[in-house]
């Protein structure tokens, strides 16, 4: 593996990690602290192959920390516990420095378990879900888990005690079949460019024909798609930059071509398939709204989102016999655990339909 010193060396420009309030950003008076936040973020997408979503989320999550720090060293003396959420929100929004980083390296380095203990109250008496708050811890740590391996003097109780709630699991909520087919039925219904409402339903299809992530089928290209019909499968980079084989029925190809057939621009190898009006690649949030506008005209759970396609793909591959290490291979999960899931999802339907269907329990209740 490359030196954290190469790592820094390699690191670009720091416009880079394109988000407009990200920490580059900010004034930050020691240049220590910015080289060990580029090589970081490096670090977390060269070294763990993290997605530009996740290094983007850990830089948002650190960002939140450390505004709270700045503004919590010189405010030690107000106990948090005393204070309404209101009051948190606004100290949240009107007391932290959005634009300057008053911390210097040693501050940085030398910040003990139980001074970041304040900031995890902060976050959860300001209501943030246990998931976020999951995930900020470990960013946290990341971050000072990469100064150590910098051989950094930190304090190990970071390392070793910080630990993010217990989640409770939640099932994921596939969409059935027919809620999918309203769906359809009302893009095509919609007035729109027609190559928009194709591209709208090709995406759906390889979504839920493929169970794909909303990014990695955002991510396809033109020249990804198969050529000749002899070819059925297609090459998908998943999370970390891993590489697996999806196979690609008809009906997902079909509307596909359709889609390539309507659009009233010229192709080339090097485009996005799915593209935006500007003729560039899909924004995720872009799709995300129209279907969502679409969800809320047909009345859907709010929990049918694009994502809910691939759980959906899943469980309806279970259900009609596929194993569950195909399913894994499929869907790109690294663990089986994570595949193991859709069994629990399935075994919740399956009582559900014995309790309603069960005859015995429709005689003991005639018999009342």
């Amino acid at each position: 593996k490359k030196s954290y010193q190469v790592l820094y060396m390699e690191v670009k420009k720091n416009e880079d990690i394109q988000n407009s309030k990200n920490i580059f950003g900010y004034n930050i008076f020691d240049k220590n602290i910015k080289k060990y936040l580029s090589s970081w973020l490096k670090y977390l997408e060269l070294e763990k192959g993290f997605s530009k979503n996740t290094v983007l989320a850990y830089e948002k999550d650190l960002r939140k920390f450390l505004n709270f720090f700045c503004w919590y060293k010189n405010n030690k003396n107000i106990d948090l516990s005393n204070l309404s959420e209101n009051d948190l929100k606004k100290i949240k929004e009107t007391d932290f420095d959005y634009k300057n980083l008053s911390l210097t390296k040693n501050e940085l380095i030398n910040i003990k378990y139980n001074e970041i203990r304040p900031f995890l109250f902060f976050i959860t008496f300001l209501n943030y879900k246990k998931n976020s708050r999951k995930r900020i811890i470990a960013s946290i740590k990341s971050f000072y888990n990469f100064l150590l391996r910098s051989n950094e003097n930190i304090d190990l109780h970071i390392i070793n005690e910080l630990k993010g709630p217990k989640l409770d699991q939640s099932l994921p909520r596939p969409i059935e079949f027919k809620n999918i087919k309203e769906i359809m039925h009302q893009i095509n219904s919609i007035k729109d460019d027609n190559w928009i409402k194709k591209r709208n339903i090709a995406l759906i299809s390889i979504i839920y024909g493929c169970g794909l992530r909303v990014n990695e089928a955002l991510s396809i290209k033109f020249k990804d798609i198969p050529k000749n019909t002899s070819k059925d499968y297609i090459k998908i980079i998943g999370k970390g930059n891993k590489e697996r084989i999806v196979p690609l029925i008809n009906y997902v190809m079909k509307k596909i071509n359709e889609y390539i057939s309507s659009y009233p621009f010229n192709w080339n190898d090097e485009n996005y398939l799915f593209l935006g009006k500007n003729k560039k690649k899909l924004n995720s949030a872009v799709f995300q709204r129209d279907f969502r506008k679409v969800r809320k005209k047909l009345g859907l759970n709010e929990k049918f989102t694009p994502h809910a396609l691939r759980h959906s793909f899943a469980t309806h591959m279970l259900e009609n016999g596929a194993d569950v290490r195909t399913i894994q291979k499929l869907l790109g999960h690294r663990s089986l655990k994570s595949t193991q899931i859709y069994t629990e999802v399935s075994q919740t339907q399956l009582s559900k339909l014995y309790e309603k269907f069960n005859p015995r329990k429709k005689i003991l209740i005639n018999t009342k």
